[in-house]
């Protein structure tokens, strides 16, 4: 959908995933355990395998979890890394070297049985413990740095989102504005000859304007309610002329289950309606089409231009600023042409909508 979701925190995000590591983890160490007893037990009986093992898996779980739960959240990820290095390389010594002494007594304790290999040389005690000790820092390492660039990821993403929320709303805030300042224009101009139509031009925006204020607030509007306001405001604008015979105007609403943005139309039926010069029944004209069906909103807005059009002081901030919000709102999911020469202007629109 495109309904900005509410992000939890990115703390917890990190403890959930750090939790799931950790699951997957003492499931990957049974299985490692599991297979050195399998292996260890062809050489030796049950019950010295299963001490010989634990040795040297106690060890290297142990390297393995203070890493990555200890020592580099402490140290390497607060960027002091003289420290995290030192302290690493006094707790591999340990292991190395109580691990060799340890290994070189369990050897003469519970020794293997087979003759075919020469007795281990001394040194061959403190390499092996050497390279099973690093394994689990280098994995641990690895599996840290991995959630480190994941945590970022989603930091980025995070970030990405906040600032969409925020740039959206401030392009909803200067859409509304400028299409109440027009509407206010229109009852003005009823207001100033006296038209019986004031009444009802000041009810149509009233429920222009309860929608303004509490739907469009909302990430996602029913695709009926955005109507329902589209179709507010041209009456709204059909009131300032009896003759509309020059605007046609066809709106599907059966299929108005669909969400859709809020206040993401109307500023094209606007713009058809302050440029068509449609006072004018010989030239002036506006055409509107507006349905949705198989997940699919198409909006087509065609207008006469007037010859005397002079924009007012917004500048056109109401098409300029839907254009921002479909980029933003429905990336890669919306297509727009504009189609304009010297009499006539012409936007087709089609999204993707969500149910």
């Amino acid at each position: 959908m495109i309904e900005t979701r509410r992000e939890k925190p990115l703390i917890w995000l990190y403890l959930r995933q750090m939790k799931t590591v950790i699951q997957y983890s003492l499931l990957g160490w049974g299985i490692y355990i599991v297979f050195w007893l399998w292996l260890v037990s062809g050489y030796i009986e049950l019950g010295p395998a299963a001490i010989r093992v634990s040795v040297i898996v106690v060890v290297q779980m142990f390297l393995f979890f203070s890493n990555l739960l200890y020592f580099i959240p402490r140290f390497l990820d607060n960027k002091n890394r003289v420290s995290y290095f030192m302290i690493i390389g006094v707790v591999l010594a340990i292991a190395v070297v109580g691990g060799a002494f340890l290994d070189m007594y369990l050897n003469e304790l519970y020794p293997f049985k087979f003759n075919k290999f020469h007795p281990q040389p001394t040194s061959g005690y403190f390499f092996a413990r050497l390279m099973i000790s690093v394994m689990p820092l280098i994995v641990s390492s690895l599996i840290s740095r991995s959630m480190q660039v994941r945590k970022q990821k989603e930091e980025s993403l995070e970030l990405k989102n906040k600032m969409l929320e925020a740039e959206t709303k401030a392009l909803k805030a200067q859409i509304n504005p400028h299409f109440l300042f027009n509407s206010l224009n229109n009852i003005y101009a009823l207001s100033q000859i006296k038209s019986d139509k004031t009444s009802d031009a000041i009810l149509h925006l009233s429920e222009i304007l309860r929608y303004v204020t509490y739907d469009s607030n909302q990430n996602l509007v029913d695709l009926k309610d955005e109507i329902k306001t589209i179709e507010s405001f041209i009456l709204l604008q059909a009131l300032k002329d009896d003759n509309q015979s020059n605007i046609r105007i066809e709106i599907d609403s059966a299929n108005g289950h669909y969400k859709i943005a809020p206040l993401l139309l109307i500023p094209f039926i606007e713009n058809a309606f302050k440029h068509s010069n449609h006072e004018d029944k010989e030239k002036g004209w506006i055409e509107i089409k507006l349905n949705a069906a198989n997940g699919k909103l198409k909006l087509i807005c065609s207008n006469s231009i007037g010859k005397t059009e002079v924009k007012d002081n917004t500048g056109g901030v109401g098409m300029e600023n839907v254009k921002k919000r479909l980029s933003l709102l429905y990336p890669e999911q919306h297509k727009l042409n504009i189609f304009t020469d010297q009499h006539s202007y012409k936007t087709e629109l089609e999204i993707i909508l969500n149910k």
